[in-house]
């Protein structure tokens, strides 16, 4: 039962008001006012702090303390903060260099800077040993005192109702403190100790009914005809590839033959940096469907990645029936009529694969490349089209694990890292906008060379960026006579094609293009990227750009121009190849809206889960649900009816 918050004592009509504009009417509801941070302890975790955000944090000096009197007195030294170690660098402040020792803990001020693991601080003093912890509730219009009052007397009269949420086994399992003693922690905190053993335990709450949510939409698995492997006929295809399949390919590979083994359809992400080789993965998947006597289909979010990937698939499987459908296919009806009948065994096309009169003999497996690429709809469309409902996902956008963990579960993500011991790491370069005279006359050398060049900006026409299509193309135009070619997404698809067909059959040219060029462009004869107004892109972005490079023999560049300052984070990316990397700098920075879209938005919304920090928390509940799942008594046991409640109802915990 839930009582009012105008019915305790202190709390008048005017009080009731404001905490009503904060959505606080009960007793409960103010004590899920968890406290935004407290005031010597100022965050909980340095995955939530953003670039160049001030911060106080506690620390554990881990290093000799330094004295630089040539650089304005600064003292630096490196401390240990949430299982971190930071430089710390402070100037004017010579006496700390005789006052601080190795193993000092310090309460540190300053500003963070994410890509340097850094902290300029303005203060590091001495942490006391007796320090009272203030909670700040930041309630607009209410001291936190007032605040810390009522609650006092919510918990001391029990006039709120506090259940367990989480099963007693878990709790013991983990030694987690009750729900109601959590929250006591948290309000009143005695030590730091107490507020991490709070945060752990609503974290791994927020995970469990995370993975509950989740898992219980995916429990009822269709069954299907195990797949035979022939391991035989594989083995002997892989010999003969012109290349050596990588590790993470051959473990790839190994995954979803596994799922292919059981008696029930799977689906799974296989995610590959830029340049790793998903795709023969994918094709050597297709050829054991085709080997079973099914159907199998990929779908290319553009024309010229779906003739890429038909060419590609005829050269390497010629013995297999293979057609390509697109928009400008010709002879269509005639085609669809011979897929219907399974006259070919191998499908590839576009959008054009899901038009009403396209149907299977015997789908079995469904690829989608790019998969963020497609709307929910209309891979559902195509997916709805099979036999069997195999799915393999394909993205060159890395996840982070615990990210790909809440998307798709942790059995069902295949992560390709290594690249072809064949392909060169394209060099990447950090300039100023005015440091140009080396970027023109690497242009020029490229063109010389009958070789293809991408410069991509981030506007079309924009008063407020000046690096856009229009004023670009202008620069372009007087600076070099080759044929320069424009791409961007206001352009219809057909154009779009038509221009990046026109541009990679016309030797020593540019294309000037937006975005649209991020992902699925494969011109091996493309040696040199330039991105200018490159702070206006995130680091995957960059990265997913500087893929469109480097595919050929050849050794590639690419350019970042960048007019502010914005030298640690392009620095990062002159240093990283690596998109796994990259990813968590920009999940850490942008949010994870831009790795999951797919996703229900309030799944992501937490009070104390980290989606990076917290990746072991999220794999325990992920078992944990698991384990549940699996128990023949979890149906009718009375002490996980609140868990079916919550996922019949979708409730709130």
């Amino acid at each position: 039962m839930e009582i009012k918050l105008k019915d305790i004592k202190g709390v008048g009509e005017k009080l009731t008001q404001t905490f009503r504009k904060e959505n606080i009417w009960s007793t409960y509801d103010l004590v899920l006012r968890y406290p935004k941070l407290y005031e010597n302890y100022s965050i909980s975790s340095l995955y939530d702090v953003k670039d160049k955000e001030k911060i106080t944090v506690t620390g554990v000096i881990v290093s000799q303390i330094s004295f630089e009197p040539y650089k304005k007195n600064m003292v630096r030294f490196d401390a240990k903060i949430f299982n971190q170690k930071l430089n710390i660098i402070v100037f004017g402040r010579k006496y700390l260099a005789q006052q601080l020792n190795m193993a000092d803990e310090v309460v540190i001020k300053g500003v963070y800077n994410l890509y340097q693991k850094t902290i300029v601080a303005s203060h590091v003093i001495k942490k006391e040993k007796h320090q009272e912890f203030k909670p700040s509730y930041q309630i607009p219009n209410v001291y936190d005192q007032t605040v810390s009052n009522l609650l006092k007397t919510i918990f001391a009269n029990k006039q709120v109702s506090v259940y367990e949420t989480i099963p007693e086994e878990f709790i013991k399992r983990y030694h987690l403190p009750s729900r109601l003693r959590a929250f006591e922690m948290l309000h009143f905190p005695k030590t730091e100790a107490d507020i991490q053993q709070a945060r752990r335990r609503f974290k791994y709450e927020e995970a469990f009914f995370l993975q509950l949510r989740l898992m219980s939409k995916n429990k009822d698995e269709i069954k299907r005809p195990e797949k035979a492997l022939h391991e035989i006929e594989v083995a002997d295809k892989i010999k003969k590839l012109p290349f050596s399949l990588t590790n993470d390919q051959l473990k790839a590979l190994d995954d979803i033959y596994q799922d292919f083994s059981k008696p029930h359809v799977s689906y799974r992400l296989i995610q590959g940096d830029v340049g790793s080789g998903k795709t023969i993965v994918a094709f050597l998947a297709m050829y054991v469907v085709v080997l079973n006597n099914e159907q199998a289909v990929l779908m290319a979010p553009t024309e010229i990645l779906a003739q890429q990937h038909y060419q590609n698939f005829v050269r390497l499987f010629p013995e297999l029936r293979t057609v390509l459908l697109t928009r400008k296919t010709a002879n269509k009806d005639k085609i669809k009529t011979a897929i219907a009948n399974h006259e070919y065994d191998v499908i590839i096309g576009t959008h054009a694969l899901i038009e009403n009169d396209v149907e299977f003999a015997k789908l079995s497996l469904t690829v989608i490349d790019e998969q963020h690429k497609f709307g929910v709809q209309t891979r559902e469309e195509l997916i709805n089209k099979a036999h069997y409902k195999d799915i393999l996902y394909l993205t060159a956008t890395p996840i982070p694990r615990s990210l790909a963990l809440i998307a798709y579960g942790k059995s069902r993500v295949s992560s390709i890292k290594e690249k072809p011991a064949s392909r060169k790491k394209t060099k990447t370069i950090y300039i100023d906008v005015n440091q140009q005279d080396k970027l023109e006359q690497a242009i020029q050398k490229a063109l010389k060379q009958n070789q293809h060049v991408y410069v991509v900006v981030p506007a079309i026409d924009s008063t407020k960026i000046a690096e856009n299509i229009i004023t670009t193309y202008e620069q372009l135009k007087q600076k070099f006579k080759a044929p320069i070619f424009v791409l961007h997404g206001k352009l219809a698809e057909s154009e779009k094609e038509n221009v990046m067909q026109d541009f990679i059959e016309t030797k020593g040219s540019i294309l000037l293009a937006t975005t649209v060029i991020e992902v699925g462009v494969d011109v091996k004869s493309a040696t040199l990227m330039v991105i200018y107004g490159a702070e206006y892109f995130g680091l995957a972005q960059l990265h997913q750009l500087r893929g469109r490079v480097g595919r050929g023999s050849d050794q590639s560049t690419c350019y970042l121009v960048s007019q502010k300052s914005d030298v640690e984070r392009l620095n990062l990316l002159e240093q990283i190849d690596d998109g796994f990397k990259l990813s968590q700098y920009d999940l850490q920075t942008r949010g994870p809206g831009d790795f999951i879209g797919t996703l229900q938005s309030g799944y992501l919304n937490f009070a104390f889960l980290n989606l990076i920090e917290d990746e072991k928390i999220l794999l325990e509940a992920h078992k944990n649900v698991q384990e549940l799942f699996n128990l023949e008594s979890f149906e009718k046991d009375k002490r996980y009816k609140h868990l079916h409640k919550f996922i019949k109802d979708d409730l709130k915990i």
